[in-house]
């Protein structure tokens, strides 16, 4: 008789070389900037310990496309500069297809909720928002304002002009899909 055991997966601090994968991981997938300090609360480590993973993580990148910037306490993750002409012409080709159906969706939410946060918008849309919000971004529709957990997603002047309206409440329907936002927000 086989008899199968079940695996169960218990958080636990990680070790030092998890750790600067993890926290490699967390800025690759969201391609968002962290501090050290919100690093360190969200993967429950010292700030310590999490400088000496992106010393790591930082060593490890030496000789590759990607890089890690700091800009006093905040991280991310970046291209480097050398391979910045391909990927122009890649972001050159992306920017003629259309949107897509889920990218235009979340435009909409952004452009009729300025101010949105990325919770906002996936309780909305009911799906992970992320590559949409990056996606817009690339093709400069929307920008962000704050840092960390504070992101809030706006659209950007280029964008109303394209629209031909010079601020968002002139937007067709304005006040009826704001209501409905807010209601649905304020039911969650």
């Amino acid at each position: 008789m086989l008899m199968r055991s079940r695996l169960i997966l218990v958080p636990q601090k990680l070790p030092m070389n998890n750790l600067s994968t993890t926290i490699e991981s967390i800025l690759f997938a969201t391609a968002d900037s962290y501090t050290v300090s919100g690093l360190a609360k969200l993967l429950d480590a010292t700030q310590e310990a999490v400088e000496e993973a992106l010393a790591t993580l930082s060593q490890h990148f030496e000789g590759h496309a990607m890089m890690l910037v700091r800009q006093g306490d905040s991280v991310t993750l970046a291209t480097r500069p050398e391979f910045s002409a391909v990927l122009e012409t890649i972001r050159k080709e992306e920017l003629q297809k259309e949107l897509s159906k889920a990218s235009a969706e979340t435009l909409a939410i952004v452009v009729y909720k300025p101010g949105a946060t990325k919770a906002e918008i996936e309780l909305i849309r009911g799906v992970n928002a992320s590559y949409s919000l990056r996606a817009l971004q690339i093709r400069g529709l929307i920008e962000t304002q704050g840092n960390g957990r504070a992101i809030t997603y706006h659209p950007t002047l280029a964008l109303l002009e394209h629209f031909g309206v010079s601020q968002t409440d002139q937007l067709p329907q304005y006040a009826e899909t704001v209501a409905k936002i807010t209601t649905l927000l304020n039911q969650e």
